[in-house]
């Protein structure tokens, strides 16, 4: 296949979007910064099981490989990336946000990038825009009323919901609310990935013995029976010293609950492989009238503005790096080279820097409000309701995560 080098500029961007090609694509090879052969820890599923699969790679080779980054969490990390470039000054693009900073300092402010379900989440479902419920405003009814017809409304209020997907699956319609599927999509996976062993133990300089303590109904414990906890039979609840972090733990090696594997030990791997794609068949997909009316320049304008909005995404989290999760520091084998892949497979290669992200973004939103789509430029702050800071209260009250 060819492997041209062309400059990304607004020009060669818009063309891509308007006909003939298929994808933006960078594909990444990535070493644990430790070096090759040490270990690296994926997320943990339940049990705390990793996701282990066998994939094709190198035309053919069948490995075994480990999910080290999901699609959400590489949508996520863009997102923040996004955020951070907002908050910065770097870019500028609508943005709501919902500020509990009144009642909880630690929250503050959660935006439409931090939400899970962006503009559809129920975050923002139970909060108040200028004393009014959020679903009863005219920014929630043009978003609920949006479809790929008629995109505008998210355009102008949540424009990063047509990048990254979103399903309106809270409001009125429940799951026939509209939905928007993702148009960047990244992950990384671990290649060759072998399990390692999870040791733990612990030397107590106390030297405390295994002892029969009890529990209080405040939560701590005592060696006094008669201020422990009962159960339903009025036994005082025991508990051994190593619960409540006391007392000397052996060398144990971690198994799953059924015993039949080791867990949670992180893996060693040949390399990780990050594979990002945005699709611009997706992108071309959506149209966006002004006034009632559609106009193909103003779809082209607006489409290559949510590529030049991707685009940023990814270089800023690529600028970010790959601290992945505690012990899952990833570091690049060179520099990143994107590719513009046409309808067969040909591909014509481009570097793009935040600098250069930031200037052509930039340019696609300028040329998109010339021709008459132009979007909400203020950040639109919402309140949340007295019942959903009641409810944020109350479940902190009961210290209870389990259902988090």
């Amino acid at each position: 296949m060819s492997q041209e080098t062309v400059e990304l500029n607004l020009e060669t961007l818009t063309s891509a979007v308007t006909s003939g090609c298929s994808a933006i694509r960078l594909v990444a090879r990535l070493q644990p910064a430790g070096g090759p052969g040490s270990k690296v820890f994926p997320p943990t599923h339940s049990e705390g099981k990793y996701a282990w699969e066998t994939r094709l790679i190198d035309g053919g080779e069948v490995v075994k490989t480990v999910l080290l980054d999901s699609v959400q969490s590489q949508a996520n990390r863009m997102e923040q990336a996004l955020k951070e470039a907002y908050q910065t000054g770097q870019l500028n693009f609508p943005l709501l946000a919902v500020d509990f900073g009144g009642e909880f300092a630690e929250i503050g402010e959660i935006t439409t990038l931090d939400a899970p379900h962006r503009i559809a989440d129920a975050i923002f479902r139970d909060s108040l825009l200028d004393g009014k419920k959020f679903p009863e405003t005219d920014i929630a009814k043009a978003y609920a009323a949006a479809n790929q017809r008629n995109a505008t409304a998210l355009y102008q209020y949540c424009p990063h919901a047509l990048v990254f997907g979103i399903w309106d699956s809270t409001g009125s319609a429940g799951g026939l609310g509209n939905k928007f599927q993702r148009a960047l999509v990244s992950e990384i996976v671990g290649i060759k990935a072998e399990a390692g062993v999870l040791t733990s133990s612990r030397l107590d300089p106390l030297g405390i013995k295994t002892v029969e303590i009890y529990a209080t109904e405040s939560g701590g414990w005592t060696t006094d029976k008669a201020l422990a906890k009962t159960d339903k039979k009025g036994e005082p609840v025991k508990i051994k010293p190593s619960e409540v972090n006391h007392s000397n733990i052996p060398p144990t090696i971690e198994k799953s609950e059924k015993g039949d594997e080791y867990i949670r030990g992180g893996v060693t791997i040949d390399y990780a492989h990050q594979t990002t794609v945005l699709s611009l068949p997706a992108l071309r997909r959506l149209n966006f009238p002004v006034n009632g009316e559609l106009s193909a320049q103003i779809n082209i304008a607006a489409r290559t503005v949510l590529a030049a909005l991707g685009l940023a995404a990814i270089v800023h989290q690529l600028e970010n790096g790959y601290d992945l999760r505690s012990r899952c520091l990833l570091i690049a084998d060179g520099k990143f080279t994107f590719e513009l892949v046409d309808n067969y497979g040909e591909s014509r290669r481009f570097t793009l820097t935040t600098d250069e992200a930031v200037a052509l973004f930039n340019a696609a939103v300028a040329n998109a409000a010339k021709l008459g789509l132009a979007w909400n430029t203020q950040k639109v702050r919402l309140q949340p309701t007295s019942d959903l800071l009641e409810l944020v209260k109350k479940s902190r009250q009961t210290g209870d995560l389990s259902e988090a």
